[in-house]
């Protein structure tokens, strides 16, 4: 509670001893610069402070004493005199405003602060997505670009190997559709290849022949050097295909999924060509030596034939050699040679071996052997004939039973128009024996039933 005092000016005093006391100056309110205690603080709320310079009054006087003591301490005042309250609630009132300002402002920094690092968190992830997606990108054309390679190889295998043409149809179609979506691709995702693009190939490929190359005339078949050369088996001619027409692919369907998809499609189908190819080459070769083989087993065949029939010839030809030191009817029975189902039988040798293979041929057509009556006929022996049967026998000495290469045949050849003289008509001559001229029918001396060898 202030005092009366505070408010009210102080009258100049005169001391007892008539003197004048100077008035005191004015309180000026003083903002001490460090701090002040509490007990100062409770002073200054009711005690007037005052500053400046000191009057000197009387020492004695009691009311001096009090203002020498008053003036003589520097107060500081914080407030302004009387209201106290309503100044400290002002200053609340400043201080909160100041709190909520600055609040505010950190506030607003914080809040800077925290939507620059989730645009520099966002650019991050965004870049870490863009770089990702072109990794998967570069990795799934390098599958693309290597399955279209091993699809290359593969067709021309298949083709070479004589694969289903429908089958390497469909390996085209699958990867000129790989090749779309690759090129579908956005030029700023698509990496640098190392190959071509197959539709380019393809249309090289398939330009206009120049004039000289249409004007080079094409082998034929009656030229020599397109001939396959003697003994060998000609490689299957590689069927060609028709290109179906390569579907545009879309943009938005050219990713790194969709490549990896018709990649393995290609892949699959590389790996079924190629295992037909196989199977197919394996095949052709197993026929090749089959067909090697079964041509040198033939060649060995005939070589060994050519063999015998030259020893056969050089053997007849030697037999017919044989005799011709011998007088007709004068053969000893070691010269001649018999056959297997007749012990009787006696012939020269070449001779008696054709007669061997047409009883054969007759045992086939009949089923049963050859019937003879009479073969090599001594000179003795042909003048028996001549006595008995007269001029029916050569005179002694003239016979070609005599020399080992006639016969006379039963059992049905003997006798005109049977079925087993008909057979013998047909097929003897296959064998080198031969029913004379003057032993048929209409001959000088008709005998169906002799017959003579002429190897």
């Amino acid at each position: 509670m202030k005092r009366v005092s505070d408010r009210l000016p102080i009258p100049a005093r005169r001391s007892r001893g008539g003197k004048h006391v100077a008035p005191r100056t004015a309180a000026t309110p003083v903002v001490p610069s460090g701090p002040r205690d509490d007990r100062t603080a409770a002073r200054t709320d009711h005690t007037p402070v005052v500053t400046g310079t000191t009057e000197r009054v009387s020492a004695d006087t009691g009311a001096t004493r009090a203002v020498l003591h008053r003036s003589s301490r520097t107060r500081a005042h914080l407030l302004p005199r009387g209201g106290h309250m309503s100044a400290r609630v002002a200053q609340g009132a400043v201080v909160a405003v100041l709190a909520i300002a600055l609040g505010g402002t950190v506030t607003a920094a914080a809040s800077a602060q925290g939507e620059e690092r989730a645009a520099q968190a966002t650019q991050a992830a965004d870049q870490a997505q863009a770089a990702a997606h072109a990794k998967a990108v570069t990795q799934a054309v390098d599958v693309a670009d290597d399955a279209i390679e091993a699809s290359t190889v593969a067709q021309t295998e298949g083709q070479q190997a004589a694969v289903d043409t429908a089958r390497i149809a469909a390996l085209q179609a699958a990867t000129d559709r790989l090749e779309a979506l690759v090129d579908a691709l956005p030029e700023d995702v698509r990496p640098e290849r190392e190959r071509t693009s197959r539709a380019a190939d393809r249309s090289e490929t398939e330009a206009p022949a120049t004039t000289d190359e249409a004007a080079e005339p094409t082998p034929t078949a009656s030229d020599p050097a397109a001939q396959a050369t003697p003994g060998t088996t000609a490689s299957p001619a590689p069927q060609p295909t028709t290109a179906a027409p390569v579907e545009r692919a879309e943009p938005d369907d050219a990713s790194p999924a969709t490549i990896r998809d018709a990649a393995a499609e290609v892949a699959a189908l590389t790996d079924e060509i190629r295992a037909t190819a196989e199977a197919n080459r394996t095949a052709a070769a197993a026929a090749q030596a089959q067909a090697d083989a079964e041509a040198a087993a033939a060649a060995e065949a005939a070589r060994v034939a050519a063999e015998q029939a030259a020893q056969q010839a050089a053997q007849r030809a030697a037999w017919k050699q044989s005799l011709l030191g011998y007088a007709n009817g004068k053969i000893p029975a070691s010269a001649l040679c018999g056959v297997s189902w007749d012990s009787a039988v006696q012939l020269r040798c070449d001779a008696a071996e054709a007669l061997e293979q047409l009883n054969t041929a007759y045992v086939a057509a009949f089923g049963t052997n050859l019937s003879i009556s009479d073969s090599y006929r001594s000179y003795a022996g042909q003048v028996a004939c001549r006595r008995t049967k007269g001029w029916l026998c050569a005179a002694p000495g003239t016979s070609n039973h005599g020399t080992g290469v006639a016969i006379d045949f039963g059992g049905g050849i003997e006798s005109f128009g049977t079925k087993q003289f008909a057979w013998m008509k047909s097929n003897a001559g296959e064998f080198s024996w031969t029913h004379p001229s003057w032993a048929e029918r209409g001959g000088s001396k008709p005998e169906a039933w002799h017959w003579e060898y002429v190897g």
